[in-house]
């Protein structure tokens, strides 16, 4: 899931209007974001253990909804939580994903099938941003065509690409390349 995440965004500023939607934004995608940061750090995720997991993700959404209520925005501090919560379930249908440390993978594999995504996400953040134009006081630059058009061509790219997320583990091939054999 990329662009759908921010549909997801979308669609809890408008049922909850006095949360900022400047702080619903990056939540929606944080578990993303700290997969990036993994990657540039060098720390290798794998399948989304660090960022990706129920407990990783209550940690992220309780340490953002707490920078929230420091910041002064009390009232989006829930939905900032529920922001990050709900990235995990958005997820499934388009990766394949820990959800649980130890447990196993889960997950459709949309990402395998880049129509069938696309289709999804685009759908979903075309729905998020019909709604979040029904909110009185929405920034112009949320509620603008210019912002979906923006927003599904991202995504039609990312489908175009393939996988986009960078990751600080090696190829697996990379891996098994380097453990030497005995007897070799």
């Amino acid at each position: 899931m990329i662009v759908g995440h921010l549909g997801v965004a979308a669609a809890l500023a408008r049922w909850c209007p006095r949360a900022s939607l400047l702080w619903i934004i990056p939540a929606a995608v944080a578990p993303d974001l700290l997969d990036f940061a993994y990657a540039l750090a060098g720390i290798c995720n794998p399948y989304g253990l660090y960022s990706h997991t129920v407990p990783a993700a209550l940690l992220l959404g309780v340490v953002l909804a707490g920078a929230a209520v420091l910041a002064g925005h009390r009232a989006t501090a829930p939905v900032v939580l529920m922001a990050v919560l709900l990235h995990l379930p958005f997820d499934w249908p388009t990766g394949r994903k820990l959800y649980w440390p130890g447990g196993e993978l889960h997950g459709l594999g949309l990402y395998q099938h880049p129509a069938v995504d696309f289709l999804m996400e685009s759908l979903l953040v075309l729905a998020g941003w019909a709604l979040l134009r029904r909110r009185e006081g929405v920034p112009r630059w949320a509620a603008g065509v210019l912002t979906i058009v923006a927003l599904v061509a991202l995504q039609g790219g990312a489908d175009l690409a393939g996988r986009l997320k960078p990751t600080g583990c090696a190829p697996p091939d990379t891996v098994a390349a380097a453990v030497p054999r005995p007897g070799l």
